[in-house]
């Protein structure tokens, strides 16, 4: 994870594959309190809902099970810090890290990572290009449209309209 020493400053950095190809990434650094929406306690939210309420989806090769929801426009699953908890067992690890799926009109990834020190976020996109300061915007698009469906279902289940469903 980045160091946040560098915070303000957005980053367009390199990532690179387990098996030394190299991989173009976008990375935004965004310290906490640096933006109104794309906050730590933002994330806490999101990753609480879908701890609490979601399903369970495995979505790559390289976890299993995660803890994931079917928002209107997106997927969102929670990756633990590293393969230590590989079958993404709540309880066993923190889960640090967002990833947000768009299916259309083709399948793209987003990162959304809380630092180590729980003081800021740090947003990639890989094999992209896409100036950082888009990715904080795109970022922040993914977190109202969560947080307004958290709101609209928490609002739902708390008037007794519908019972709590997890996803799609």
């Amino acid at each position: 994870m980045m160091n946040l020493a560098i915070a303000g400053r957005v980053l367009l950095a390199l990532g690179w594959l387990a098996d030394g190809a190299e991989v173009e990434s976008s990375t935004a650094i965004v310290p906490d309190g640096a933006h109104a929406v794309l906050t730590v306690a933002n994330f806490v939210r999101i990753r609480g809902f879908i701890l609490a309420q979601g399903k369970r989806r495995t979505y790559c090769n390289m976890y299993g099970n995660n803890p994931y929801w079917a928002f209107p426009r997106f997927n969102a699953y929670l990756n633990p810090p590293d393969q230590r908890n590989i079958d993404c067992e709540i309880g066993k690890s923190e889960f640090n890290t967002l990833v947000i799926q768009v299916m259309q009109p083709i399948t793209t990834y987003w990162d959304v990572l809380l630092d180590e020190t729980g003081k800021g976020l740090c947003v990639r996109q890989y094999y992209s290009k896409t100036d950082p300061q888009i990715l904080v915007q795109e970022a922040t698009g993914f977190f109202r449209e969560a947080l307004a469906e958290i709101d609209r279902r928490t609002k739902q289940w708390e008037s007794g309209r519908q019972e709590p469903a997890a996803g799609k």
